[in-house]
């Protein structure tokens, strides 16, 4: 969480009762967690990012005008029938083999890695079909024990990552499960697989996941008012994406979306590792970027999109002052990183409320935070469910419980 200036901090708090000036100021100190400092910190960081990013690009021959002349050849829309057939046989055979590989590493993840560290203190109910038109879409609801039946719950929605062509809602549980445990009812989305589910199925999914939730509030008794929403790598870019859909106008009219769910707005996002600029997605090195980007396109590389729909898929041009309330997590060894601290350094200038968690360190790889078995991890996590508190009127005792299970806050407050 790089160091917020006091006075985005103390305007945050302007309008809060005693007990949430006290989770909320804590939100902003700066040792909450390991993290950038102050604003000169994060400025050097994000200026270090793309200088590696750019180092990259020339490593690659790809020099700025070239790359500009190349992005202007591959957007010509005359194309030989020949060379179409040519190109969807190219991407369905390196898709299959992503695929493949990107199928075979959840597994693995989720019966290793991914899953440690997760609470046992909630109760989970899996495979909730929400689509009768798609029996393959369904969702997953997480909330705690013990929680308090008379009073409805406040809503957190999950959107698994997987490059948007895999990943699934089982294999995000400690993450989920540990949200759920602080007193939330966390709904993750298993939202369809690219292409067939292209741009902008995914999002219209959700929303049609969020109409179910709504249709379906009184009996789970949870708060529909507003709702959190989260995820990681792909998913982080659809949470971003459902950020601009609650707050721009403009950006909502691009889309067709669950009259039941359109209008549901956005209390907090929580971003981790994602991609918010799907050009500049491309020029990071990250691996198999080029396949997952035209996989969510329907098979079109990005590049040879419009430049109407580049923009409409990236959501840092979507951003504006009203945008939600944002904890955004980053990790040192992901080449990603950089669009995360584009997407920070833009919601600093917007003055939108952001936390900002960099992870550091030979175990801060890409989404790092979805398994709960690292201390980084651990204090990310610390950090989401303080930020999701401070936006809620959940009591502050929830922190002691938090405080014990991970036992670092202590360490933190010292």
């Amino acid at each position: 969480m790089s160091g917020l200036p006091k006075k985005r901090c103390s305007k945050a708090n302007d309008d809060s009762n005693p007990a949430e000036e006290t989770v909320k100021g804590g939100a902003c100190r700066k040792n909450r967690l390991r993290s950038l400092s102050d604003r000169e910190g994060f400025s050097l960081k994000h200026l270090a990012l793309e200088e590696r990013r750019k180092r990259l690009v020339e490593s690659l021959g790809l020099k700025k005008d070239e790359y500009a002349a190349l992005l202007a050849e591959n957007t010509a829309e005359a194309k030989a029938k020949a060379e179409k057939i040519i190109k969807k046989a190219a991407f369905e055979l390196k898709y299959g083999y992503v695929y493949g590989g990107h199928v075979k590493n959840e597994i693995l993840g989720m019966l290793t890695v991914y899953n440690l560290g997760r609470s046992f203190s909630v109760r989970a109910r899996r495979k909730i079909r929400f689509d009768p038109t798609d029996d393959k879409l369904y969702l997953n609801t997480y909330q705690y024990l013990r929680r308090d039946s008379l009073k409805k719950a406040k809503v957190f929605v999950y959107i698994h990552g997987g490059g948007w062509i895999g990943g699934w809602p089982e294999s995000r549980e400690a993450f989920t499960t540990r949200v759920a445990s602080a007193g939330f009812f966390v709904v993750s989305v298993y939202y369809g697989e690219a292409p067939k589910n292209s741009h902008p199925k995914m999002i219209e999914n959700i929303y049609k996941a969020l109409g179910y939730v709504r249709d379906h509030a009184d009996e789970w008794n949870v708060d529909v008012g507003s709702v959190f929403v989260g995820g990681e790598s792909a998913g982080a870019h659809l949470a971003a994406m459902a950020g601009c859909i609650s707050s721009n106008p403009e950006y909502k009219m691009h889309f067709n979306l669950d009259p039941r769910a359109k209008d549901i707005p956005i209390a907090g996002l929580v971003l981790n590792c994602g991609v918010y600029d799907m050009e500049k997605a491309l020029l990071t090195g990250f691996r198999n970027c080029g396949i997952y980007t035209q996989a969510y396109c329907g098979g079109v590389k990005v590049g040879e999109t419009s430049e109407e729909m580049r923009r409409e898929i990236s959501p840092i041009y979507w951003l504006t002052p009203s945008f939600p309330p944002s904890f955004v997590i980053s990790a040192e060894n992901d080449k990603l990183a950089v669009l995360s601290f584009d997407l920070v350094g833009r919601l600093y200038e917007l003055g939108v409320y952001t936390e900002h968690y960099h992870g550091e360190g030979a175990l801060a790889v890409h989404a790092f935070a979805v398994t709960q078995c690292l201390k980084i991890s651990r204090e990310a996590m610390d950090g989401v469910r303080k930020f999701l508190y401070a936006f809620t009127d959940i009591p502050p005792d929830g922190l002691k419980r938090l405080r014990k299970e991970f036992d670092i806050g202590n360490r933190n407050n010292e």
